[in-house]
């Protein structure tokens, strides 16, 4: 996982306190991924989470990420077949771009996911839409996938209209051109291990293009990034030089499915930064609409590393997901000590009942 906060910079800027907000000298920013020049003409869908990578490009390119570094820009090419409407069941369009690692096997480790994006559904088909990952590192080598969180949810006993998932028009018919496919409804996390299918992706072109930042245009949590967002200059003093300093360190709340079994217990994963030390703090999950108190505990996890702290929701708690019928909307919160905006994250979930699709 490779999330990092940015609100501190952010801050920073407002507050007239960073010495400067980009390096003097740049480096290079690499492009690697699809030209973006087919045609959208290629729809897949699929009910679970499922992953999508490019394994050979028609002309010979290497779809794997030319250095080590951060990934800059992520570009789109194609719209989602939906019409989401809040509330109801299929059309979703959410995805996150992974970071995946090649195994001796064979088989590729997931590593890392940036933030939740939405393909466009609506306007041109051949439109190009532009994302920028925070703080998504990569290394030389590695694989980038679309993740797709698929879009079933129980639509076809509710007479849904996308009873195999979301349709996704982001591929073009590309004679020699190659996609790998991963599809596993919750396995598809970080630290997750995949193995590649490519019986459907034969001739075809995932049309998804990526930047890769190096040196000076990298974040240095990122291997071989040397920019340090997080300076302060010294306040009344023209001599003094900017100063590095720790960056806040707290865990973040990478994608995920969050269940919870007949007795109430439920497992949630967090990812602590890379830093000195452990990550500390308590993790909170509340009811989305009325913000109460369902489940709660401390948790510790190593630096750099995704932890899973399991909880076991309150009468409050089995009460409303119950009443839910098993489809709870609910927000986790996580603060890490000593705490602040800065070390404050929220995210939204659904806690489903565990072992229903």
């Amino acid at each position: 996982m490779s999330l990092h906060p940015r609100r501190s910079l952010a801050a920073a800027l407002a507050a007239g306190a960073l010495a400067a907000a980009a390096p003097a000298a740049r480096a290079d920013v690499l492009t690697f991924g699809s030209e973006l020049s087919a045609t959208a003409n290629v729809t897949e869908a699929r009910q679970a989470d499922t992953l999508y990578w490019q394994t050979r490009f028609a002309g010979g390119a290497s779809p794997l990420a030319p250095a080590d570094g951060q990934i800059k820009t992520v570009r789109l090419k194609g719209i989602a077949l939906s019409n989401p409407v809040a509330g109801v069941p299929g059309g979703e369009t959410m995805w996150h771009l992974q970071v995946l690692h090649r195994q001796a096997d064979g088989t590729f480790k997931i590593l890392r996911t940036s933030q939740a994006f939405y393909v466009p559904h609506s306007g041109d088909p051949q439109q190009i839409t532009t994302y920028k990952p925070e703080n998504l590192c990569v290394d030389k080598g590695d694989v980038v996938a679309f993740n797709t969180v698929g879009g079933w949810d129980g639509i076809m006993e509710q007479g849904g209209p996308y009873p195999s998932g979301t349709p996704l028009q982001i591929f073009s018919r590309v004679p020699g051109a190659l996609v790998s496919q991963y599809t596993g409804a919750d396995l598809t996390n970080n630290g997750d291990v995949v193995r590649a299918d490519t019986t459907r992706g034969a001739d075809h072109e995932l049309l998804m293009q990526m930047t890769v930042g190096t040196g000076a245009d990298a974040v240095i949590h990122c291997p071989g990034g040397t920019w340090n967002p997080y300076r302060e200059a010294a306040v009344g003093d023209e001599t003094a030089t900017a100063s590095l300093v720790r960056p806040p360190q707290k865990v973040t709340i990478p994608k995920q499915h969050v269940t919870v079994s007949r007795k109430g217990k439920l497992t949630i994963a967090l990812f602590c930064q890379p830093g000195a030390g452990s990550c500390a703090g308590t993790v909170q999950v509340l009811s989305r609409r009325r913000s109460k108190l369902l489940a709660g505990r401390r948790f510790t996890i190593a630096p750099k590393t995704t932890g899973k702290v399991s909880l076991t929701l309150g009468r409050v708690g089995r009460r409303l997901f119950k009443s839910s019928g098993s489809r709870l909307p609910v927000k986790i919160v996580t603060v890490t000590t000593p705490g602040g905006a800065d070390r404050t994250v929220t995210g939204t979930f659904t806690l489903r009942r565990r072992g229903a699709r």
